[in-house]
């Protein structure tokens, strides 16, 4: 997916009711009345305050985060995106990049993997996946023979019971020291152990009983002429099974058993057998044990999961005698389990030592590696200036584990350096240095996709919002250094017109990729931008061929004729009276307005403009009426200063004669819109449909009028649609 050309249909999305553009990547040879495009890596679109342009970020924050978009306001239109690269090739989710305006805590996805020695990682990865994978086939088994239900694993239950740290070195020591008791293997774990026995095991007259119990059992055991504390009929079944597996009496041996004073001879597995059963049975019937059992038994039917559990004893009476250190019986059932699952566990303890020494090399080396992460950090200290340093602090476990780095902040007041954590670090920093702060994830973000040579197309929504100049230019280089990595591809958003105009010059950005938004109706599109340098320069040019230029050039030779002249002189005065109504401004001419010109514009000596005896009031009407017709939202600057004047010479006008008061229009000698909408809402605070109109004529024409070749960005901030709607509201209150 090479990007070049980037394809953008999208109908119904958050209020882009249509939006259908291409953006080319790619150069252009140069043809007739088209100069030259050489190939070019990103574009800078300037939206007015309400052209959507959070709109269009979204709808791609959407296509990255594989959401669908919606009108919100409009739910049931029917919504459709497109964003294609090449050919109509659709882009993956992956390869875009939203870089919003702010995000107080974000961390991006591939933040772990910025590494400078892949082949560490791997060799790390490999050793860990070879023990997890033989540790798993551990608990697989011990799953199986422990009769563990679920489908999770008794992982967690086995740490509970032997409190271990390690896993892999519990089990890696337990393979070298099995004893090969598998007596319990046969029994099921949570028939035995689960929340409600454990709880009645750890109450304590169920603890007390069964202590009891196991005392007077003890006491029998130990009277017995055949069995022992050491030989109890447990040991002496197993003693019958072995000699009959291995075929002792089928070679026709006995077995002499001490019976008290006299000895036995047995000569079959099935008397002997007979005898353990007989003295099982006679020490288990005993009354006072058959006493105390019973108090245990009545413990034992509380609840269905306790009557479940007598179930089970009753099958397997030689529980119970284990049951008085319940907890160490806990262990004599995983130890039986883990000498039936020797082999799954020998080859885990195999797996441990070979990936031991690697594990341990790896981590030793981790700490010596300079991470490109740990490279963002350092370049986010040297570029931005904030009053704190960033250090990061888990270099093995990021470079190991894939941990996301954390960060350390050591804040400094010139005074000392102190550690902070962020949340106290966000509550001091300005709303400029947090941007700055997010800033470093961006870094992050977008060197994690460098290291992968990941092709990205990254839309940057106002990234310099509410930055100082010092952070601005900052990020401005930061992103002149990435616009020449060749997979990366970026799309400038931005409300700024001075960030739109800076990012285009340090970039180097091509005229056709300078583009302004434009709407008509809910309808998006993408213009070039009409002055790529200073307006002015181009008015100048032509101001005998467009009345537009003409009369857009009347604020800005006024600004100079104020410095050039000064206040009082009759240059500034009648420049003035084409900006408000004064007793001349009627009766200045075109010719009159070539003069003034040619005296302050030294560069302008042979300009001729035509029709000299035309008022120059009425071409500032005409050429506001003509834009009011049209009522396009024009994106130019030169239709929003025409407009402007015009709207505030029409409202001069019909405040001037209501008022009826020349002595008081003649006394006022500075800010006259404001004066006269003063008196007019105080002589007539009853013409309310005419002060609010008046009112917005105050809030919108002022900035717009007193203009300079430095700072023209709050008109062009201003919709043009508004400006329409204001002039014919003007006119018609006339």
């Amino acid at each position: 997916m090479d990007m070049d050309v980037l394809g953008i249909k999208l109908e119904n999305c958050y209020g882009i009711q249509q939006l259908d553009a291409s953006l080319n990547f790619l150069g252009s040879p140069k043809l007739k009345g088209r100069p030259e495009v050489p190939p070019g890596s990103a574009f800078s679109i300037y939206a007015p305050n309400g052209f959507m342009k959070t709109s269009l970020a979204r709808t791609f924050l959407d296509f990255q985060e594989g959401r669908d978009s919606q009108d919100l306001i409009f739910p049931a239109r029917p919504t459709s995106r497109s964003i294609t690269s090449d050919l109509a090739t659709p882009i993956a989710s992956e390869s875009i990049l939203v870089i919003k305006p702010y995000v107080e805590r974000y961390a991006g996805g591939g933040t772990s993997t910025l590494l400078v020695n892949p082949k560490l990682r791997n060799e790390y990865e490999e050793a860990v996946r070879n023990i997890e994978t033989t540790q798993e086939d551990l608990l697989k088994a011990l799953k199986e023979i422990s009769g563990w239900p679920g489908k999770t694993t008794p992982a967690s239950e086995i740490k509970e019971v032997f409190q271990f740290k390690s896993p892999y070195d519990f089990f890696a020591e337990l393979a070298n020291s099995l004893d090969g008791d598998t007596r319990f293997s046969d029994l099921s774990y949570v028939e035995i152990f689960n929340d409600k026995t454990i709880a009645a095991f750890k109450a304590g007259t169920l603890h007390d009983q069964l202590q009891e119990y196991m005392s007077k059992y003890q006491e029998l055991v130990d009277k017995s002429p055949l069995l022992s504390s050491k030989f109890n009929h447990a040991g002496a079944v197993d003693v019958s099974k072995n000699l009959q597996n291995n075929g002792f009496f089928d070679a026709n041996h006995t077995l002499n058993i001490s019976n008290g004073a006299e000895k036995l001879e047995i000569s079959s597995a099935r008397d002997l057998e007979a005898l353990v059963v007989a003295e099982k049975e006679r020490i288990l019937g005993d009354k006072e044990l058959s006493k105390k059992f019973e108090a245990v038994d009545r413990q034992l039917q509380k609840n269905a999961e306790l009557k479940k559990f007598r179930e089970y004893l009753t099958g397997h009476p030689e529980i119970l005698a284990e049951l008085a250190d319940f907890n160490g019986f806990r262990k004599k059932l995983w130890n039986s389990y883990f000498n039936v699952a020797q082999i799954a566990l020998s080859s885990f303890a195999t797996a441990y030592a070979s990936a031991k020494d690697v594990i341990a090399e790896t981590a030793k080396q981790a700490l010596e590696e300079k991470t490109k992460w740990a490279a963002v950090v350092t370049q986010f200290n040297e570029r931005f200036y904030v009053p704190f340093k960033l250090v990061v602090q888990n270099q093995q476990d990021v470079i190991l584990k894939g941990e996301t780095p954390k960060i350390v902040f050591e804040f400094q007041d010139g005074q000392g350096t102190c550690g902070v954590e962020e949340d106290k670090l966000l509550q001091v920093l300005s709303q400029g240095e947090k941007r700055a702060l997010y800033i470093l994830n961006v870094l992050f973000e977008i060197q994690a996709r460098l290291e992968s040579t990941q092709q990205t197309l990254l839309i940057i929504d106002d990234i310099a919002d509410s930055f100082d100049y010092k952070n601005k230019y900052a990020i401005i280089e930061y992103f002149n250094d990435i616009s020449k990595i060749p997979f990366f591809r970026l799309v400038f958003l931005t409300h700024n017109f001075d960030f739109h105009r800076t990012i285009s010059s340090r970039l180097q950005i091509a005229r056709s990729r300078r583009l302004f938004a434009k709407k008509n109706q809910g309808t998006l599109s993408f213009v070039e931008e009409k002055y790529q340098k200073n307006p002015f320069l181009i008015w100048k040019s032509g101001l005998a061929k467009k009345s537009s230029f003409l009369v857009a050039c009347i604020p800005f030779v006024r600004n100079l004729a104020e410095y050039c002249h000064g206040v009082t002189s009759p240059h500034y005065l009648k420049l003035t009276s084409l900006l408000h109504i004064k007793s001349d401004s009627r009766t200045l001419t075109v010719g009159d307005l070539e003069a003034l010109f040619k005296a302050t514009l030294l560069d302008q000596a042979t300009l001729t403009l035509p029709n000299p005896e035309k008022s120059v009031m009425q071409l500032i009407y005409d050429e506001a009426e003509e834009l009011a017709a049209k009522a396009d939202d024009d994106v130019e600057l030169e239709s929003k200063v025409i407009l402007s004047i015009g709207i505030r010479l029409r409202a001069e006008e019909l405040m001037i004669a209501k008022i009826n008061d020349a002595a008081f229009v003649e006394s006022i000698s500075s800010n006259q819109t404001f004066e006269l909408y003063s008196r007019f809402s105080l002589d007539f605070p009853n013409a309310r449909d005419h002060i609010v109109v008046l009112s917005q004529v105050n809030l919108m024409t002022p900035e717009n009028i007193h203009l300079n070749s430095f700072m023209y960005e709050p008109i062009l901030d201003m919709s043009a649609l508004h400006l329409c709607d204001l002039y014919r509201k003007v006119k018609a209150l006339a």
